[in-house]
């Protein structure tokens, strides 16, 4: 073989050695993305990313209100292979938020979370918990007053879930413009898996409060019950719309409640205090 011949297949078969031996181009992983907010406060969204192809080239969180037409962006911190986060504008109570992430890695590859972002988001409620097996699932408003402590209005709370869940930190409150009023529920109280509590509105008992916070339920105008986990998110809410004669006040008293436990139906019935709602249907 000639001696060109042969320095030509060396280089040929050196470039193909290098080649197959060249690091894959790979885009980096978004996965684990979750939000943290307190009430509805300025919220941190977290994620993992995972690249194998050293220091990111950015990594941006894109949020808006979902009937905004703009995003605004801001750039998430943390370390590659590991948690990084953001923190947005807090946003009135109950505004429908839209985000989406946006990860550039040191190869130039671009990854989105959710996947088809920006045309899918992310999306949470500010204030709001999305999804939560407690329900305000009963309230009466025609308790007995001070001195009379044997049957003051009360909420009652509903697990619909398998597991019990643990009520510390959560309160429950009527008027949303009245946080002084807000009951605090007492540390260690559980609710078990398809049970119940009761909640009293204006004193205590084995269901006390941590705190000084009361309040009464009218029996002539519309009012309820929200629920509240210990981060200040509302978890459920049940409210009554003004009753009409003989309701609450009825000989029976009757109590405003889902039927079947848990769900959106409710209506005025006979009250089932810490039991399961057995009116055939709400009237």
């Amino acid at each position: 073989m000639k001696k060109n011949s042969f320095l030509f297949f060396a280089f040929l078969l050196a470039g193909l050695f290098f080649s197959s031996c060249e690091k894959e181009k790979t885009s980096a992983l978004i996965q684990d993305v979750i939000y943290q907010q307190t009430g509805n406060g300025a919220a941190t969204i977290l994620a993992t990313i995972l690249d194998d192809n050293d220091a990111l080239k950015s990594a941006k969180l894109y949020y808006k209100d979902l009937a905004a037409a703009t995003f605004k962006s801001v750039d998430m911190t943390g370390t590659v292979n590991g948690i990084f986060s953001a923190t947005i504008d807090s946003f009135p109570l109950g505004t429908e938020i839209g985000f989406y992430i946006e990860v550039v890695n040191g190869v130039d590859l671009t990854t989105v979370f959710p996947e088809g972002a920006p045309g899918t988001l992310g999306t949470f409620t500010s204030g709001v918990v999305t999804t939560s097996p407690l329900k305000v699932n009963e309230v009466f408003a025609n308790g007995t007053k001070a001195p009379d402590t044997s049957n003051p209005d009360w909420a009652e709370i509903y697990n619909s879930g398998t597991t019990e869940i643990d009520l510390t930190g959560y309160s429950i409150q009527d008027n949303l413009e009245k946080p002084t009023a807000r009951r605090f529920i007492k540390a260690g109280l559980k609710v078990p898996a398809k049970g119940f509590i009761v909640i009293h509105c204006e004193v205590n008992n084995d269901q006390a409060v941590d705190g000084t916070g009361s309040f009464g339920l009218s029996t002539s105008g519309s009012d309820g019950v929200t629920l509240f986990n210990a981060n200040g998110q509302i978890v459920d809410k049940l409210y009554y719309p003004e009753p009409s004669a003989g309701q609450p006040t009825a000989d029976p008293n009757k109590s405003w409640g889902r039927f079947a436990d848990g769900t959106a139906t409710a209506g005025w019935m006979i009250p089932s205090k810490g039991l399961a709602n057995t009116a055939a249907t709400p009237n």
